[in-house]
């Protein structure tokens, strides 16, 4: 049974990932030691197929929605941070001349 992404989620993945998404996948999936069916190694194109639907492979799926996740949870994060009142820990010392 072959797993492919849904075009809601293609849409929603594509208005979250940056640019050079399909490299970043690509090299985790490698360090982890994973080895595509068709293919060496994993590679940017082989991601970049996945996403577009043109091939279906679930380890990248899988790690696609990892990256998500992680990338979510760290715009949360900086929303939080950003929210925060700032108070600088000391007073800056007033120069006179």
């Amino acid at each position: 049974m072959k797993i492919k992404i849904t075009d809601k989620e293609r849409k929603e993945l594509r208005g979250i990932f940056p640019d050079g998404y399909s490299k970043i996948i690509s090299n985790r999936l490698n360090a982890a030691g994973l080895e595509p069916q068709r293919a060496d190694k994993y590679n940017p194109k082989i991601v970049r197929d996945v996403l577009a639907g043109y091939q279906s492979d679930f380890n990248v799926l899988l790690e696609l929605f990892r990256y998500k996740d992680e990338i979510l949870t760290k715009e949360q994060e900086l929303k939080k941070l950003r929210n925060k009142n700032y108070e600088p820990a000391e007073k800056p010392a007033i120069k006179t001349q």
